[in-house]
């Protein structure tokens, strides 16, 4: 895993704890990074199988400023042994725990390959990014050079979403070998939101606010430009924030000069998303570069209606005018046309939350996910 944290981290801790009932037991090795309590978490679900070190992350370091890229690049050569350390340490820990199959979490860590390669295990090649020109995450190796390293390297493949698969299908050497299964979560664990009570409208965001991929601006944008007869509203934007972060002072300083100090909330991280559904009553999701969108599925599952925009997993998991409401990527007055028709209709929203919680149930259920990977495992166990 290339982190602890996140929604792919929560939806491998999720996975692993289902896969036990079926006799798979699962240890994992995570780069070094994360909270304690998100290390601890990791560590229960794994039944203390867990080693954290170094990881190789051979994405392009987009998101550094471009001096920096060498220096962040020598860095982790260090720490990883050039990456050929840090891969003799995966395979070690594989043998000790008796790995009888590799599953990489993660298209931007190449030490699962390498190290099933060397040992001889099946190895599963988890792609949770979406991948190539005009995306966020590009590899120092693409086209069908890429395809080729994965053929090499990976049994089979899977893709959490239409989106991320067929950003890679065109470069695959084999793409029979290319498996989606989308993320699924405990949909027992939301229930629907309650009635609106007496009060502002609740609208409310989830993204990490040290990510800039995420365009929070993009909805501070989107309620300036709601018409004022919509006020009172109440905006909550929950999400990690990096003390000192350039980026968030910016929104903060963006939302006053938008005038809208008033009604923006920075809540900050909060590891329960059923209580954090409970206090909402449209969630708006504008990033259009994602491969998924677990958030969106986790306001589905609680019935609420969701805002987001045509792209990327998101556009795939939202029905328009079904499920919620779809806007033109980075159109904040379309963005915001499609929540002020969501404010000034409450059984519009009643009706897009219910069939989002039956589209949860019949697609994004953790019980597909897990009967999705283990054909999978089966697949590539075959090979």
């Amino acid at each position: 895993m290339n982190g602890a944290s996140g929604g792919a981290a929560l939806s491998t801790i999720a996975l692993m704890q289902a896969l036990r009932p079926h006799g798979v037991s699962c240890a994992v090795v995570c780069h070094d990074s994360g909270s304690p309590d998100e290390r601890a978490q990791l560590r229960d679900a794994a039944e203390g199988a867990a080693l954290f070190l170094p990881l190789y992350l051979w994405n392009r370091k987009l998101r550094a400023a471009t001096w920096k890229r060498p220096l962040l690049e020598l860095r982790q050569l260090l720490r990883t042994g050039a990456m050929v350390g840090s891969a003799m340490r995966v395979a070690a820990f594989a043998r000790t725990t008796q790995a009888t199959l590799v599953h990489t979490n993660t298209l931007t860590t190449p030490e699962g390959g390498l190290a099933a390669r060397a040992l001889g295990l099946p190895h599963v090649w988890h792609v949770r990014e979406l991948v190539g020109p005009g995306h966020p995450f590009r590899l120092p190796v693409e086209g069908r050079t890429l395809g080729r390293v994965l053929a090499l390297t990976a049994t089979r493949l899977i893709a959490n979403s239409n989106a991320s698969a067929e950003a890679l299908r065109p470069w695959l050497v084999s793409p029979e070998r290319l498996d989606v299964v989308p993320n699924g979560i405990e949909l027992d664990t939301f229930s629907p939101t309650p009635a609106l009570p007496a009060g502002p409208l609740r609208i409310g965001m989830v993204g990490n606010l040290s990510s800039r991929t995420k365009k929070h601006g993009l909805l501070l944008e989107a309620i300036a430009a709601l018409p004022r007869t919509l006020r009172p509203l109440r905006v909550s934007i929950y999400g990690h924030e990096v003390p000192g972060d350039t980026y968030v002072a910016g929104l903060r300083a963006r939302s006053v000069e938008l005038g809208l100090e008033d009604v923006l909330r920075l809540p900050g991280f909060d590891a329960r998303p059923a209580h954090i559904m409970a206090e909402l009553d449209i969630l708006v999701h504008p990033a259009d570069n994602e491969s998924f969108g677990r958030v969106v599925i986790e306001a589905m599952a609680a019935s609420l209606p969701v805002v987001g925009v045509r792209g990327g997993g998101v556009g795939e998991i939202v029905v328009d005018g079904e499920t919620g409401l779809l806007a033109p990527p980075d159109d904040p007055r379309a963005l915001a046309a499609c929540i002020e028709r969501l404010s000034r209709d409450p059984e519009l929203r009643r009706r897009l939350g219910a069939a989002g919680r039956r589209r949860a149930e019949s697609l994004y259920s953790l019980d597909a996910c897990v009967r999705g990977v283990l054909s999978s495992y089966r697949r590539a166990c075959a090979a």
